[in-house]
């Protein structure tokens, strides 16, 4: 049977093996003509860091500040108007007392004259009145207008000011989008990149399974005359796996758990810094057992905040209690003491508080089970 087998196979072993109906192999083009990933984007343009200049502040109101050079030329334009209409009059006055035989230096004269004397200063502090009156109006809208032209520099200072904040806001939410868009691209080539790896992957496996059969259908008849004249076994093909190229993903896996171990020893690190934050109110409690030690505020001195616990009321509300480092005022060693005041231990658990003559004590046994309840 061997020898009438091995006929058959020559004209097997004479011909090449036909590949032309093999399943294209993967290509790498698809992979290696992925665009690279960005690694920078559009700022957005520059953030505005300066204003414009609004206009200068106006400081004085006009010449010398108070109009006094206006004042008296307004004062001396009354007077030259006013002085020959009263010499006039003082004129005409003499003539009448002289008609009437009203001598000069005479009781009657004097009294006239003096009457007529204060007539005119009336019009004399009249005009001055006038003019301080137009000095007023002078510095009244000189006033006005030096505020409404700092007004407006103010508006102006506020409108530039508006417009570099709009402008920096505006700057900000162009940076976020084009950060948002540059994160979008680079996810979509990774998932392309992803792609492009599975079909090349799928391609080899197809090509690799095809060239298992042809080898097989080509050695299987060899196999079978060398078992008939050996007298061993017929060997069954072997299908070897075809390897593949993998690209190495992100450790998801390896991330989260690495963020949790951190969050971890975060919250362990808390908890030490809480118990060792709690140890002096603790031991303090264990040794006094149910005895009211003396806390209130009023009686410590040098208190400083070192750090808070939060401890659970009765009522299930979640709250603060703060821990100090303090003396006592009437130590003359001033030993530094930790733990809490009794009017912060009072607002947790109102029942671990007592007052004694005037002062607040507080049940260590009480303030550790409110703590030891914390949450």
């Amino acid at each position: 049977m061997a020898n009438a087998q091995s006929g058959k196979i020559a004209g097997l072993l004479s011909n090449n093996m036909d590949l032309s109906g093999a399943p294209q192999a993967g290509s790498a083009q698809g992979i290696s003509g992925i665009p690279a990933a960005a690694t920078s984007f559009n700022q957005g343009g520059p953030i505005q860091g300066s204003l414009g200049r609004a206009g200068d502040i106006t400081n004085t109101y006009g010449p010398a500040d108070n109009f006094s050079a206006d004042r008296q030329r307004v004062e001396d334009s009354l007077m030259a108007r006013m002085n020959p209409q009263l010499n006039i009059q003082k004129q005409a006055l003499e003539q009448q007392l002289a008609d009437q035989g009203i001598r000069y230096g005479s009781q009657a004269y004097t009294d006239a004259m003096l009457t007529n004397s204060q007539q005119q200063n009336d019009a004399r502090w009249g005009a001055i009145g006038q003019a301080g009156s137009e000095q007023q109006r002078m510095v009244q809208e000189a006033a006005q207008r030096a505020a409404f032209e700092n007004a407006a520099q103010q508006q102006g200072y506020e409108q530039l000011l508006g417009q570099g904040t709009f402008a920096n806001a505006a700057q900000g939410q162009q940076f976020q989008q084009n950060a948002a868009l540059g994160t979008f691209g680079n996810a979509g080539l990774a998932q392309q990149l992803q792609q492009q790896q599975a079909a090349f992957n799928a391609a080899q496996a197809g090509r690799g399974s095809y060239m298992q059969e042809q080898y097989a259908q080509r050695n299987q008849p060899i196999n079978e005359i060398t078992s008939l004249l050996s007298g061993g076994q017929v060997s069954q093909p072997n299908f070897v796996n075809t390897p593949g190229s993998q690209i190495p993903t992100t450790d998801v896996a390896g991330l989260i758990n690495n963020q949790f171990a951190q969050q971890m020893g975060l919250y362990q690190q808390q908890n030490q810094n809480a118990q060792g934050l709690m140890g002096g109110i603790l031991g303090l409690g264990g040794k006094l057992g149910g005895a009211a030690i003396m806390s209130d505020r009023r009686e410590k001195d040098d208190i400083d905040r070192i750090g808070t616990v939060f401890a659970a009321s009765e009522q299930g509300e979640r709250k603060e209690l703060p821990i100090y480092k303090y003396s006592y005022k009437d130590d003359p060693a001033s030993v530094r003491h930790v733990g809490p005041m009794a009017q912060d231990v009072e607002k947790v658990e109102p029942k671990a508080v007592i007052e004694r003559g005037g002062r607040k004590l507080i049940k260590p046994d009480m303030v550790m089970g409110s703590i030891l309840r914390a949450a």
